[in-house]
């Protein structure tokens, strides 16, 4: 389940470090074997922290590690070294040391279990660096307790406002929470009300920022390849392979924040560049704006954006000229997490999509059929309910038609329901 179960049960967001921090310092800092990228954003980290990982595992920088959230089908996914996923087993015996190092009177959550578990098996792959994303906000993050070499801010927009804040300002503040003294800082495209905020902090704790469309930036060829221009190196002809000019911001992203701590370990230009151009044209993160893998899939594409800035990134790359050609009928096989904003979300898709096919999660947070259908009818859109995913999976695809198009889109949820159902594996 996204975000929910896992190799101990239902997760609950508790605010504060004190936990993770003891556990850590219980069990011989298992986060102080290795430095960390460390990458919080409301939209983009993940994509981020995945590029930043495929570049840097090409480099000689001894083993890397990736740790991210939440996952698709498997607890798994969100622990990588080198390329390859913890084991099942090796999970499991990390939750099962967490629990010990868990005090009854105030137990480490789901989260922070997995991310001790993290650092526990990066310690003992002999990892010196990790990509790590953040779970949520920054600032009492779990992942904050780690040491980091990078930090990076990719986007700050509204999400989490029961945790985070009501306003960009105090979300944009969760955020650089991750700062520490000194350590170099990448951030993208921030709103004014945000980029002040952590911008201010940079300059309080003597953090360098590097700044999307500022200090470095990039440019789309002719051909489709860009060109990056880094502080001390500039990148031509990269090609990526992820779909979407966002990802073009992601990519820049981890580019700059990979060149930051490669050249800080004594890397040079023509190695990274090397690196990044193997790098970026294979790399890919799953049910993030792509197609849904399997022939017997086809016509059926996956975004596992959840919030009005993901609806709008959306709308931007399926308007004009979509990726599957023009004039075909667009169905939309959608659900959303009960905190979100659903209104926000399908307000900046509606004028594109034909038809919704609405149905409820199989999740602790999945809102309901009433609220789903409720706010189809307040925005206008045709839609039809279906009761669980398989049954709109069918009601989608008659709708579409032959040679129409359906997109599973609103949670990483719903991209992994699409997943479990119709691939079973997260490659």
């Amino acid at each position: 389940m996204i975000g929910g179960t896992g190799p101990s049960g239902p997760e609950i967001v508790r605010p504060g470090l004190s936990r993770i921090v003891s556990a850590f310092a219980r069990s011989g800092h298992p986060e102080k074997a290795f430095r960390t990228l460390h990458v919080a954003g409301t939209n983009g980290k993940g994509s981020t922290a995945s590029f930043a990982y495929d570049i840097l595992r090409r480099l000689p920088l001894g083993p890397i590690g990736l740790y991210t959230s939440p996952h698709l089908v498997a607890p798994e996914e969100r622990l990588r070294v080198d390329g390859k996923t913890i084991s099942p087993g090796a999970l499991r015996d990390g939750f099962r040391t967490a629990e010990r190092l868990s005090p009854a009177a105030d137990p480490l959550t789901w989260f922070e279990k997995m991310t001790w578990s993290a650092t526990d098996w990066f310690r003992r792959k002999g990892v010196r660096i990790a990509v790590m994303e953040t779970g949520l906000g920054g600032r009492w993050d779990a992942t904050s307790a780690c040491r980091p070499s990078v930090s990076v801010i990719t986007t700050v927009g509204y999400d989490h406002r029961e945790w985070l804040g009501n306003t960009l300002g105090a979300i944009a503040a969760e955020k650089a929470g991750i700062l520490r003294k000194g350590v170099p800082l990448v951030i993208g495209r921030l709103r004014p009300a945000a980029r002040d905020v952590v911008l201010r902090r940079a300059r309080q704790l003597g953090c360098d920022p590097w700044e999307l469309g500022r200090t470095f930036d990039w440019k789309e060829g002719r051909d489709g390849t860009i060109a990056v221009a880094l502080p001390g190196l500039d990148l031509d002809r990269l090609r990526v392979g992820r779909i979407g000019g966002f990802q073009r911001d992601n990519a820049a992203i981890a580019l700059a924040a990979s060149w930051l701590l490669a050249s800080g370990e004594g890397i040079g230009p023509a190695a990274f560049a090397a690196a990044a151009t193997t790098a970026l044209p294979g790399s890919r993160w799953p049910g993030r704006w792509c197609p849904l893998p399997l022939r017997k899939n086809a016509g059926t594409w996956v975004d596992g954006g959840h919030n009005p800035e993901a609806a709008a990134a959306l709308a931007r790359e399926i308007s004009g000229d979509p990726p599957w050609g023009g004039g075909k009928r667009l169905i939309a096989l959608w659900s959303m997490l009960s905190d979100k904003d659903a209104a926000g979300y399908l307000r900046n898709l509606r004028q594109h999509l034909d038809g919704i096919v609405t149905y409820p999660l199989s999740h602790p947070r999945g809102a309901g059929r009433e609220a789903l259908s409720e706010a189809c009818a307040r925005q206008g859109i045709a839609f039809r309910l279906a009761g669980n995913f398989p049954e709109g999976w069918r009601i989608a695809h008659r709708w579409a038609g032959k040679g129409g198009v359906v997109l599973v889109c609103g949670s990483l949820a719903a991209a992994g329901d699409a997943y479990r159902h119709r691939v079973g594996f997260v490659a």
